[in-house]
């Protein structure tokens, strides 16, 4: 404990959990309505934060944990088919997924009868409204809205078309390795792929590969070809900053959230397909990166003690002043730590050198700190104290800066955070695929089934061929020939 007159802080679910219930139940406030067009993301963090604070071992265990409704989840199992239809009529017929209803559209051809209309185009040169993002979310929210029990788990990718995501993806990557958002062909200039050059769709690229492509082998039925995974990491790699960051270049400002693209990103091309996160650390992940004790160091630094904004301060907006260790004189150190309470009692991440505290950047330093193996280079308690002290609002979730509104996307991650410090009530984490754990279990029995599917029709189709021609050969033999 750093100051003996503070009490440790505690988890109140009960109340996050009513939060989470009002967001999923009741309409978003008005403040959403410019994201809008993202509205499977926010699907996503509303579901995950529940599936987290439901823990994976089911609602039995929230007994005595202050967890409401006891007995009754807040997405009731009969509400998951009605939700995981409405994630499927999001998918594309080009492949991949759309972010929003307000996005979708009848599948009608051109009038056009001449040539380049859309009946004559092949079905991934089609107009798509689906974008990278927005397919990550949505196969984790089926995942998420899995039925309980071994059929409902190995049924939750049931009516994904894990083929033509595949080859659509692969069309997003560029020639350097980089992934885009969204492609496109443009009439007369070839394939575009937009969406600029950010580490987080090389991340979300390396997720959707890891959740659907499986172990096929070129030649076997349902195998796909698969995107350039050595140009992928190579791209990773490249943009190591000469501080030991990741930007989108090594030439930029390095970032957290970058930084845990990065190496979740390298992890998830090298993670085994089944019982992942037993083995989520891999050797290859550290030896491959260019500087690792670097990374190290600048990630460990984006930690920093937190300061209480001055009693006499007037500025309204509290979010834009200084907050970090700083102080106007250096004798002025002396006054943050003192020898009977050495310890600091709230420290704080930031996403970048002098920038302020952020609920998420404890997330991203916390779990790409976890996913490279150094979880021990986190205050874990004092980071704690921030979250729940600082961040938590009192009517639940938790806000992006001290005195904010709570919100969707701090909400979730605040929640993560804590899981990845093994807050008592939570369920588990997955660090690179920001999942519970059991949720994880589920992604890979779905691949399974997935995958169990396309080389079992493929199969079912080459056994009937033969066998027709099998029984037509002997009725022929016999004079009886079907075809005369």
């Amino acid at each position: 404990m750093a100051d003996a007159n503070h009490a440790e802080p505690t988890l109140d679910i009960n109340r996050h959990l009513k939060y989470w219930k009002m967001c999923l139940q009741a309409p978003l406030p008005n403040h959403y309505l410019s994201n809008e067009g993202v509205r499977m993301t926010l699907a996503y963090f509303i579901v995950n934060s529940i599936r987290i604070l439901e823990q994976e071992g089911g609602q039995e265990d929230q007994a005595g944990k202050g967890s409401a409704n006891l007995g009754t989840p807040l997405i009731h199992p009969k509400d998951h088919a009605r939700l995981r239809a409405w994630v499927l009529s999001h998918q594309q017929p080009s492949g991949g997924f759309a972010p929003s209803s307000t996005l979708l559209y009848p599948p009608t051809p051109l009038t056009s009868s001449g040539n380049g209309s859309q009946r004559d185009q092949p079905e991934e040169e089609k107009p798509t409204v689906a974008n990278l993002p927005a397919t990550l979310f949505s196969l984790q929210l089926l995942a998420l809205l899995a039925d309980d029990g071994e059929e409902g788990e190995r049924g939750a990718f049931d009516g994904v078309d894990r083929a033509q995501i595949l080859r659509w993806m692969k069309r997003l990557q560029r020639a350097d390795g980089s992934f885009g958002e969204v492609g496109r062909e443009m009439p007369g200039k070839g394939w575009f792929i937009g969406g600029g050059y950010d580490m987080r769709y090389c991340y979300i690229a390396a997720s959707i590969r890891w959740m659907l492509r499986g172990d096929l082998r070129e030649g076997e039925e349902g195998w796909v070809e698969d995107f350039d995974t050595g140009a992928l990491e190579r791209y990773i790699l490249g943009s190591q900053t000469y501080d030991g960051g990741f930007a989108g270049s090594s030439k930029e400002e390095p970032h957290a959230g970058y930084a845990y693209c990065a190496v979740a990103a390298l992890s998830l091309l090298h993670r085994p397909l089944t019982n992942s996160t037993a083995s989520l650390t891999s050797n290859i992940l550290q030896s491959s990166i260019r500087d690792t004790p670097k990374l190290l160091h600048w990630l460990a630094s984006r930690q920093f003690v937190y300061l209480e904004p001055p009693q006499n301060d007037t500025n309204s907006d509290y979010e834009d002043e200084d907050n970090f260790l700083l102080p106007a004189r250096p004798s002025d150190l002396t006054s943050i730590t003192s020898p009977s309470s050495p310890i600091p009692l709230h420290v704080a991440s930031n996403g970048r050198c002098n920038k302020v505290a952020d609920t998420c950047y404890t997330w991203w330093v916390a779990a790409a700190l976890s996913v490279l193996g150094h979880s021990d280079l986190i205050d874990w308690p004092a980071s704690r104290r921030f979250l729940l002290d600082r961040m938590a609002h009192r009517i639940g979730g938790f806000s992006k800066h001290p005195g904010g509104p709570p919100d969707v996307y701090h909400g979730c991650f605040g929640l993560a955070a804590l899981a990845v410090m093994g807050e008592e009530g939570l369920a588990r984490v997955d660090c690179a695929l920001a999942l519970p754990v059991r949720t994880v279990g589920v992604v890979e029995k779905a691949r399974e089934e997935l995958v169990r599917k396309a080389v079992g029709d493929g199969k079912r189709e080459e056994g009937g061929l033969k066998e027709v021609g099998f029984v037509d050969t002997g009725l022929a033999l016999r004079g009886n020939g079907r075809a005369g």
